[in-house]
């Protein structure tokens, strides 16, 4: 497999889909750290705040199989441009017409109906359009914005609520923003086409689920995010209520966990493009589950942090690369055009975590007093995804070299 970097243009086209990650991940983190405020406008119990962030992920989720099919059919580019402008409009409704709960609750699924085809459609563009010995690093490169978005979303939403004792206005700025992403997708995108030579038709959904190894890595997928969500969904108010935080800072502890995560994603894509995928996953997801555990199990600041940081190196961010590029090699081994549906299914598998994890944190929380036990729930969950590694193929039958990747391309 030949092992050609990526070119300018390439590069490019990445930085814009990193640039597309960073604003959805700013419009859904921003509101974490507000979570306890709007709970107390709103007095709601802790299983209804974490109903809000279960609203917008049950869209999300439903709509990845269906975006996926879409983005095969229609064209990725296409899809990906016109959901992203519901997102932004979805936004601005929360930020200025969200007045009760209901609203809330309304607005925020109906961003995540707008957010939902993006991970389907960024991903298939990537793998069909980067050479298959690339993916790993390419899949880093765009989940980077992952990393940005939770930066700023965490560190902008606390200090300027405290600054302006108002939340819309932060909401407002950022749907302008997304609004605005559109037409630089269009100007920088490439058009990698719908469906395979003159078919029209999506590839079948059934096939994806009866790959037994998709299968299981879907499974680790959700194992890891159920940790991830469940740390920065609930951290910020963990670290303020039950460990004496202030707001402005509770958002920025969160944050870490994407500042730390930057360089060893790009690091853990590359790697794992030369020595392969599984021998890294076995060693990120006890590593992944100890920190989570260290989360709730630590009382000084510095214990804190230096969990948090440990997150970062070794947790979701690192396997997520690895995770996008094990389940495309596998998908492209059963159809060069299964990369779309293969990235819905297997977003729509990692993304249930962000609708149950919000919830069974909350009502945890209710039923004990506190967010520990569900800080080591966590930890268990992600390390069954240790186990589930265990049983995947580290490369399909007949794995295609980049040749195949090349194919593909010229085929649209």
């Amino acid at each position: 497999m030949r092992d050609a970097g990526l070119n300018k243009r390439t590069l490019v086209f990445l930085a814009a889909l990193c640039a597309g990650w960073t604003l959805l991940y700013a419009d859904r983190t921003a509101l974490y750290p507000l979570l306890s405020v709007i709970g107390k406008d709103f007095n709601l119990s802790n299983t209804q705040i974490g109903t809000i962030t279960s609203s917008y992920f049950l869209v999300y989720v439903a709509m990845q199989i269906p975006s996926g099919i879409l983005a095969d059919w229609v064209g990725k580019k296409q899809l990906l441009m016109l959901t992203f402008f519901i997102a932004g409009v979805a936004l601005l409704g929360f930020g200025t017409f969200a007045r009760s709960y209901i609203l809330l609750l309304l607005f925020t699924a109906f961003h995540g109906f707008g957010a939902g085809a993006y991970y389907p459609s960024a991903y298939g563009i990537m793998l069909k359009t980067v050479d298959s010995g690339q993916w790993g690093i390419a899949a880093a490169i765009v989940n980077l914005g992952m990393s940005f978005g939770l930066i700023i979303g965490l560190t902008i939403s606390g200090p300027l609520y405290l600054y302006f004792k108002s939340y819309s206005g932060i909401f407002t700025a950022l749907s302008l923003l997304t609004l605005l992403a559109a037409p630089l997708f269009y100007k920088v995108l490439p058009d990698v086409g719908k469906g395979s030579e003159g078919n029209s038709r999506a590839f079948p959904v059934v096939k994806i689920l009866k790959n037994s190894n998709i299968l299981l890595i879907n499974l680790a997928q959700f194992c890891a995010l159920y940790g991830y969500w469940t740390a920065v969904t609930w951290g910020a108010t963990f670290f303020q209520e039950e460990r004496g935080i202030g707001m402005g800072l509770a958002g920025l502890f969160v944050a870490i966990v994407g500042i730390s995560a930057i360089l060893p994603s790009l690091v853990m894509g590359k790697v794992s493009d030369k020595i392969g995928r599984k021998k890294i996953a076995l060693i990120l997801f006890p590593l992944g589950a100890a920190t989570i555990f260290l989360m709730a199990y630590a009382r000084s600041t510095f214990a804190i942090l230096l969990s948090l940081v440990a997150y970062g190196i070794v947790g979701k961010s690192s396997w997520d690369p690895i995770a996008v590029a094990w389940a495309g090699s596998h998908a492209i081994a059963m159809d060069k055009n299964a990369l779309g549906t293969a990235m819905g299914v297997f977003n729509f598998s990692g993304m249930m975590s962000a609708v149950v994890a919000p919830v069974v944190t909350g009502f945890i929380r209710d039923i004990t007093g506190s967010l520990v036990t569900a800080y080591y729930v966590a930890a268990l969950v992600s390390l069954l995804g240790g186990v589930l590694v265990v049983f995947i193929r580290e490369r399909p039958e007949n794995y295609p070299s980049s040749r195949i990747a090349k194919e593909s391309r010229a085929s649209d």
